[in-house]
């Protein structure tokens, strides 16, 4: 019998942001329990748009120790290409996401126009949420892009270690 392929799941930085992350105990533990428990039932990818955005970090140690991640966990690393930034640039002009947030648009963009199966984010005030997502899938079906699943790691397996 095959090996079932596993789904392809794009993590923006505030995932792997999150298993350092002491200011908010629930979603540091969801994703501490995700990496340990789910992460190797899935194929993960980053992007360079996210190790950017990880270099920013002020914290040298919270910065090593994500980049320690992202190698440990074998993520693939996705480069943004000009039709990734057109991608997203819709994503903006038709207010799938606000244009003061650029990175968040790309994550999505290279997720897409990489055929990924999913993005995982902890940005619940504007891209886990209903009309962004509604929208995001309008311009990726109107460009013949794929429905893409877009959550929190609690979609992906997590929702089981909120209560722990």
């Amino acid at each position: 019998m095959p090996e079932e392929e596993k789904i392809r799941l794009y993590l923006d930085t505030s995932v792997p942001s999150a298993y350092y992350d002491t200011s908010k105990p629930v979603r540091q533990l969801i994703t501490q329990k995700w990496f340990e428990n789910e992460a190797l039932s899935y194929e993960l990818y980053i992007s360079v748009t996210a190790i950017e955005e990880i270099d920013e970090l002020g914290d040298i140690v919270k910065k090593q120790n994500i980049k320690d991640m992202i190698f440990d966990h074998n993520m693939k690393v996705l480069e943004i290409s000009e039709e990734a930034v057109n991608l997203a640039d819709e994503y903006m002009s038709k207010g799938a996401i606000p244009k003061s947030e650029p990175e968040d648009a790309y994550h999505i963009a290279i997720a897409s126009v990489n055929h990924l199966d999913a993005l995982a984010f902890w940005n619940f005030r504007h891209i886990v949420s209903v009309n962004p997502i509604r929208k995001v899938h309008e311009v990726n079906m109107k460009h013949g892009y794929p429905i893409i699943e877009i959550g929190s790691l609690e979609l992906f397996g997590g929702a089981e270690y909120g209560n722990l």
